[in-house]
């Protein structure tokens, strides 16, 4: 059971492994896109057709439960599915129900996982497999894997290095843990922090912090979903930040300077230079195109919001 790219290449895993018989897939209805409301698949979908498995989209799971349960399930395995399973649903797996969550649980219990390691400033972070129970990303964990984040890591390339790691800790420990010998055990409770879906207010940068976690935000929210900022109004999608060795001690989010080097803003201590900004409604493009312009509305002393 799973969606996105991710999910998909896990899924693309399980296909490789001769002692995995895979009788269905479960992922989420079409999306329709655009003015003209294109009907786009998911890559789960796409690679669930191109090898002809057996495919399911419910709206909500429960209402596949009957077809599901034809099946003869020994084992659910979800990766970033995106609909919490019901009690009903778990217990159709008659060995277990087994979730693929991108963090070292019991940290970043949630759907961005990804997404928030880097704007936490975590260090490191890996793939857990645990066992799914209702109540979220709680079960006991059968194992980890750990990967290093490095100072300019972006959530796609963050994803890329997980799904390398997913791929081969599936691979190594996935039948193991079926057969019985690799056990489980119980999450510490009390270190347990989240990792919750990303809202539009986590994509407005926040000036008022130090320039290393203005630079974490913006990396944890490229390429998806990129943070933004306002002046006057109008937004700009920020793609990517650089820390620069100057400190204007301008109120955060001030535009003390703009040359070559791109746009200088002030946090509460050194400036970040902005290297890549999308205005509303335009491509991205380069900041240090702002330089020497008297027509544009991104000058100096202008403060971002």
């Amino acid at each position: 059971m799973g969606t996105n790219n991710f999910a998909q290449e896990v899924l693309s895993t399980l296909l490789t492994m001769p002692e995995i018989n895979l009788v269905g897939v479960v992922c989420q209805p079409d999306k329709k896109i655009g003015r003209k409301q294109t009907i786009i698949f998911s890559p789960v979908k796409s690679l669930a057709i191109a090898q002809k498995i057996r495919l399911f989209q419910p709206t909500k799971i429960i209402q596949a439960y009957e077809n599901l349960q034809q099946l003869s399930i020994d084992v659910i395995v979800t990766c970033a599915y995106g609909q919490f399973l019901p009690e009903k649903i778990l217990a159709l797996a008659k060995i277990l129900p087994l979730n693929i969550h991108a963090s070292l649980l019991p940290k970043l219990r949630g759907g961005a996982p990804i997404q928030w390691a880097i704007i936490n400033n975590f260090s490191e972070t890996g793939i857990t497999l645990m066992q799914m129970i209702q109540k979220m990303d709680a079960g006991a964990i059968f194992s980890q894997a750990k990967v290093k984040i490095s100072t300019d890591e972006t959530y796609s390339s963050l994803q890329r290095k997980l799904i390398v790691l997913a791929k081969k800790i599936i691979k190594s420990d996935l039948v193991p843990i079926i057969s019985g010998k690799i056990k489980s055990n119980q999450q510490n409770e009390s270190g347990v922090t989240f990792g919750f879906n990303i809202t539009r207010h986590d994509e407005l940068i926040n000036w008022q912090q130090v320039a290393a976690l203005v630079s974490c935000q913006v990396r944890g929210l490229y390429d998806q979903p990129i943070a933004y900022s306002t002046i006057a109004g109008f937004i700009y999608k920020i793609h990517q930040v650089v820390i620069s060795d100057q400190s204007s001690k301008k109120p955060p989010g001030t535009i003390t300077l703009i040359n070559k080097a791109g746009i200088f803003v002030a946090t509460t201590d050194y400036d970040v230079i902005i290297k890549q900004i999308q205005p509303e409604g335009k491509k991205v493009m380069t900041a240090s195109n702002y330089f020497g312009s008297k027509t544009n509305p991104i000058k100096v002393d202008l403060i971002f919001k």
